[in-house]
Parts: structure tokens; C-alpha cells; sequence
């Protein structure tokens, strides 16, 4: 299951620390001398879920687009797109590569984070201060949150590898339950919110993340499957502290929070940093969503189109579907029929074009911003049925007036009925944070993946059908890959597959 990971690829610590220097070799054992060495330990871990978490050159899976994004209502996706059709269309088996793919990867870079923990934490105090080395040991563990994060949310039932793997005997590890994968998250998140400073990090972990990926945590923790509804207040109690610490807050222009001046603005609570192209730092938010057009011209290679009607969902006036949704080809210039959704590509992070960009984009990879601490922050409540007019326009109504192309366009959001209410924030959260890779975590909290998946109907134009009728209960969850199960006896395959 685990490779035996000896050896670890260095960069950079300067202040562009993620900028990465060529790559070295070292046995970490003689490495780890002082604070520097400890420094640059780290930013191992920051590489190592770059491409993870996200999406990324390199030929790695991003779980991002692959398990949050791709079996949603948010694209569709054309016969030709290979692995990423079956999980469009909910035919996803035990064999499928991708996924194979995505959780070795995962468990790579779990390696990676728990080797920097162990090791970083092993240092001793003639060799580093305890409090650099209990921030340091902070950031780490809040970054393998991030891969339990998602390991849990795509498998449900994972093996909990809590130390450094080092050799490849005894890699039996049996799979712990849900919540013993969501506690682990908690107390290495409440572990970095301890030991880190409030402020925006550009780039790295700090204490408003941790506090802001607690919440999403807990929110997680409130639906299937483990319906702990009592986690909202815990969820409320950390947005507050986010909100209250005067770090964060919306930038005015929507289109500003994703354009290349503003990768790591006030906005940004916790955004991976990329780079490129051509540095091996790169991602593919630009190219896989986005338009395609001439290669020469630095067109696009995006394999998706945009869901019709989640572009329906829009008001027409609505900024956000002028800079999320293009209809256009970029390139020439030229409009394409507008009624017509084979045109119709993501364009949330785009770049003057031509470019030299394909696959290898240089856009940071927002893990959360402070419009969905607002968006957390009105569900919660409403989980509570403590929701007030009053808390929907200090969020909801602050992210639709930011909306608005015109006075009268994208009305208010006005009190309702828990219900309505909740549907209401689970349809913003979809027009404000698409393409993000949050929809089918926020679609299986809400507990409406299931008819949203049956509801998909993209018509006849060219694509590889619809998933309504392949979909089974069984697949909120990916199967657990044949081959992992092979090499570790002690593994179960989830139900039904």
C-alpha cells in the first residue's frame, strides 16, 4: 500500500517558499541539523499534496476535480474523456486506474507529512527551539488533514497510518471507521490551530485555516455517514473565531479572487500554491475547465463542458456566471451560439490569452476562502435553527450584492422555512464556490446526491449520456482499488461494489 520513502525531493525556503530549486536527494536522518535544514524539511509536505488535494502537472490526480467536482451536477463530460466519463456517469469499479491512481497518491504524500512529523518532531532542543519546531510539526499535521480530509469523504473506510512508513513489511494495516478518520483530522487541526499565528499565510498553514477546516470538518461530520448533527455548534464556534480575527475578508470584484494579482489575497484562507509553466509546479484549473482553441494560440485542453443547468441557475445578471461559465472561444474572439452548451466551458481561472499554459497553468489552487467561511457560517446556524435575516445579510446577501452586475439583478436572500433555507444555501454554495472541488462533499452533506445524480439530464448532444440511470446508493463512496486490495489482505471492499 505504502512505498518505503527514504529519501525526500528539497526546495526552496525563501519567501516564494514553494518555488521549487533542483531537486535533491538526501537521507533525512543526516539532513535534520538545525532550523533551516527543519524549514526545508517541511516544504516536502507542502509539495507533496500540491498536486493532491488539487490538480497538477506531473501526471497526478487531483481529488478536487476527480471525486469533487467530476460525479456532480456542476459538468458533464464527453464519451471521449476515458476514466472521467465512468465517474461522470457513476460506472466507476474496482479496476478503474484513476482511482487506483488517486489513492496511492493520497497515501504517498500521507507518508510524506507523517515523515515530517516524526521527524521533525524527534529533533531535539539543542538543535531547534521548541516553539519553531511545535509551528513547524503544526503546518504538517494540518496538511495530512487535508488528505484524511479527502481520503475519508471519497473511501469512507480508510486505513489510519498515523507514523512514517519506512519499510514495505508489515503494511497489513486493517481500515479504521469514519469517525475514528474524522477524529484523527480534529486533533491534528486543533494541534495546528494551537501552534499557529492568525494571519493570511500566503501559501502555508495557519491558524485561521485550521480553524476554517475545522468547521468544514465538523459541517462534514453533521450528514452522512455519520450524521452527527450536534457538530454544528462546533462548527459555528471556529467560523466565529475566523470571523472575528480580522484576517480575512471578501476582495470587492469577484474576478479579482481569481485572477493571478490576487492568488493569495485576503480572501484566500488556505490556497495551494502552483506554479508554471514549465516548472513542475503547475496545475490544470484553466485548462481542464476551461475553453478550448487553437494549441498554438495557447488554447485550452480542457475535457468537460458546463452542466446546462447548472448555467440556468444563474440570474443573467449575476457576474459570477460571466466569469465562472464561457460561452465564447477566447482565442479567436468569436462568439459561438450561445444557446448552444457544446460551447460552453469553465472560465473561472483564465489568463490573456495566447499563453503557453496547457496543462501546466501557474493559478493557486483555492482550498477554502473566506466566501465559504460566510456560506459554513450561514448553514451551520441554520442547522441550529438559529438562522436570522440579520446573519443571512452579514453572508449569503454580503456574496450576492459582490454578484451584481446591475442594482436589480440577484435579489436577496429573504428568511425562510429550515428546509428552503438550507436548499437556498446549498444552491449558493454551488453558484459562488463551483469548480472548487466541494459539490459532491456539499451534495452528500445536504443529503441530496442522490437526486441531484438521478435529476442530471444533459440531452443528446454529444456526450456520453446520463448518470441517473447507472446510479446505485452504494456510490456515494468509491470502491477501495482491487490492487490495494491484493497487496493489503486485511482491506474490505465497501459495499455493493
Amino acid at each position: 500500500m505504502l512505498p518505503a520513502l527514504l529519501l525526500f525531493t528539497l526546495a526552496s525556503c525563501d519567501e516564494n517558499f514553494l518555488t521549487e530549486e533542483p531537486t535533491t536527494f538526501v537521507n533525512p536522518d543526516t539532513f535534520l541539523k538545525d532550523k533551516k535544514s527543519a524549514e526545508t524539511f517541511l516544504v516536502g509536505a507542502y509539495d507533496a499534496i500540491q498536486n493532491i488535494v488539487s490538480s497538477g502537472a506531473n501526471g497526478q490526480d487531483g481529488v478536487a476535480i476527480h471525486w469533487g467536482t467530476v460525479g456532480t451536477d456542476e459538468i458533464v463530460l464527453p464519451g471521449w474523456a476515458g476514466d472521467r466519463k465512468l465517474m461522470f456517469l457513476h460506472q466507476v469499479t474496482p479496476t478503474n486506474v484513476t482511482v487506483g491512481r488517486i489513492w496511492v497518491n493520497l497515501y504517498e504524500a500521507v507518508n510524506v507529512t507523517n515523515s515530517v512529523v516524526d521527524r521533525i518532531g524527534a529533533m531535539t532542543a539543542d538543535l531547534i527551539e521548541e516553539e519553531d519546531k511545535n509551528r513547524m510539526i503544526a503546518e504538517a499535521r494540518f496538511l495530512r488533514s487535508t488528505l484524511y480530509f479527502a481520503l475519508v469523504s471519497a473511501w469512507e473506510n480508510v486505513p489510519l497510518v498515523k507514523n512514517e512508513v519506512i519499510s514495505l513489511e508489515n503494511l497489513d494495516v486493517p481500515q479504521s471507521s469514519p469517525s475514528e478518520v474524522y477524529d484523527f483530522i480534529i486533533s491534528d487541526l486543533q494541534f495546528a490551530e494551537a501552534n499557529l499565528a492568525a494571519e493570511q499565510g500566503q501559501g502555508r498553514a495557519t491558524k485561521g485555516a485550521a480553524q476554517a477546516l475545522l468547521a468544514k470538518v465538523y459541517l462534514q461530520m453533521t450528514g452522512f455517514p455519520l450524521n452527527q448533527q450536534d457538530k454544528a455548534t462546533l462548527a459555528v464556534e471556529k467560523l466565529e473565531a475566523v470571523m472575528s480575527s480580522n484576517v480575512y475578508d471578501l476582495l470587492p470584484v469577484y474576478a479579482e479572487v481569481f485572477d493571478l494579482d490576487h492568488e493569495q489575497s485576503v480572501e484566500m484562507v488556505y490556497s495551494i500554491g502552483m506554479d508554471g509553466p514549465g516548472l513542475g509546479e503547475g496545475g490544470l484549473l484553466s485548462t481542464f475547465y476551461g475553453p478550448n482553441g487553437s494549441v498554438n494560440n495557447g488554447g485550452g485542453w480542457g475535457t468537460c463542458y458546463i452542466n446546462q443547468e447548472f448555467e440556468a441557475s444563474y440570474d443573467r445578471n449575476d457576474l459570477r456566471l460571466k466569469n465562472n461559465i464561457a460561452k465564447h472561444n477566447q482565442n479567436d474572439d468569436v462568439f459561438v451560439d450561445g444557446n448552444n452548451p457544446v460551447s460552453w466551458r469553465g472560465w473561472k481561472h483564465h489568463a490573456e490569452k495566447p499563453n503557453n499554459y496547457p496543462n501546466d497553468t501557474p493559478f493557486d489552487n483555492p482550498y477554502i476562502r473566506y466566501a465559504d467561511v460566510l456560506l459554513m457560517y450561514a448553514e451551520a446556524k441554520n442547522l441550529q435553527n438559529d438562522l436570522t435575516q440579520g446573519i443571512l445579510d452579514q453572508t449569503v446577501n454580503r456574496l450576492r450584492a459582490r454578484a451584481r452586475a446591475i442594482p436589480s439583478a440577484v435579489p436577496d436572500m429573504v428568511l425562510g422555512s429550515q428546509e428552503m433555507m438550507a436548499d437556498s444555501i446549498l444552491s449558493e454554495r454551488r453558484r459562488e464556490l463551483c469548480l472548487e472541488g466541494w459539490r459532491r462533499n456539499d451534495l452528500i452533506r445536504f443529503g441530496k446526491y442522490e437526486p441531484i445524480i438521478k435529476a442530471v439530464n444533459q440531452g443528446g448532444w454529444s456526450t456520453a449520456g446520463n448518470p441517473g440511470p447507472n446510479y446505485e446508493n452504494f456510490e456515494v463512496r468509491w470502491p477501495i482499488p482491487n490492487a490495494q486490495l491484493v497487496l493489503n489482505p486485511s482491506l474490505k471492499q465497501n459495499e455493493g461494489y
